[in-house]
């Protein structure tokens, strides 16, 4: 069962790490690659106090497993018929909604 579309750069993908020094300030530029090509590029300057930098860079490089562990987890869900049992469509619902999302359907 093919789960992932692959429209996106294919995974596995990379936090790499480059500190840019410049006249004005010392910056941090973090590049997601999958290491043929970057993702994209996040920066925050050492000083700025950003606790969400590395966190956010994490979540963005881990976001091709992230989407391919939903789409399983899905499919077994709906396999199992876990949408029969009362009250709990909520989960699937959720993880159609964030998979459209992701595919640029919503």
């Amino acid at each position: 069962m093919k789960t992932d579309t692959q429209n996106h750069t294919p995974g596995p993908w990379f936090r790499l790490d480059r500190p840019e020094n410049s006249l004005e300030d010392a910056r941090i530029l973090t590049h997601i690659t999958n290491g043929a090509h970057i993702i994209c590029t996040l920066g925050t300057t050492c000083t700025d106090g950003s606790p969400s930098h590395s966190e956010n860079a994490r979540l963005i490089a881990s976001a091709p497993d992230l989407l391919s562990a939903l789409q399983f987890l899905l499919a077994d869900y709906l396999a199992i018929g876990g949408e029969s049992i009362t009250g709990s469509s909520v989960p699937a619902d959720k993880a159609r909604a964030a998979l459209r999302k992701a595919k640029g359907e919503a």
